[in-house]
């Protein structure tokens, strides 16, 4: 994948989409701190913290490329959405959270589509992973309507849980 510094801001219809800065940390603690987003996240501990905030805007953001989703109206930070490098070249992991009060209204597929055009298009990528736990099916429809297929079923940990969690694993290729 390219230099992350290079990122540029992502506009859809009701998102702007933008490289995470310090003073979003505050948020982003409010957010990934709620259970009910951090138990569908692989990688992100509970209880979330301010530390937990500044290792992802210091050592996360520099090296992926990860977007803070704002709405478009207000600036408000809602979530986060990026590709993470794999052991492939040309191959990147899609991830993604929202804010529990901004769940069912379709900012996910909005900015998540934005983020697979770019990785396409700009990026080079010729395929996008991505997993969801079983037990968020809402994350499955999300990738469905993009175009991605399940390539298989594992299982994954997850570190605000503490528990090993059926995985469904979904794959979509440049066409």
């Amino acid at each position: 994948m390219q230099n992350t510094e290079q990122r540029p801001v992502l506009t859809t219809e009701r998102l702007v989409l933008r490289r995470p800065q310090a003073s979003d940390i505050p948020a982003i603690v409010d957010i990934v701190g709620d259970l009910r987003v951090s138990r569908y996240l692989a990688r992100i501990p509970h209880p979330y913290g301010e530390v937990d905030g500044r290792f992802f805007i210091d050592e996360i953001v520099p090296h992926e490329l990860v977007w803070a989703l704002t709405l478009r109206t207000s600036g408000q930070l809602v979530g986060s959405a990026g590709l993470s490098p794999t052991d492939q070249n040309e191959v990147a992991e899609l991830g993604y959270y929202l804010a529990p009060t901004q769940w069912g209204l379709g900012f996910a597929t909005e900015a998540t589509r934005a983020i697979v055009d770019y990785g396409f298009k700009v990026a080079g990528l010729t395929s996008i992973t991505a997993g969801y736990f079983a037990g968020n099916p809402a994350s499955g429809r999300v990738l469905a309507k993009l175009g991605f297929v399940e390539t298989g079923r594992t299982e994954r940990p997850c570190l605000a849980t503490g528990r090993i969690e059926p995985s469904v694993e979904m794959r979509l290729d440049r066409v």
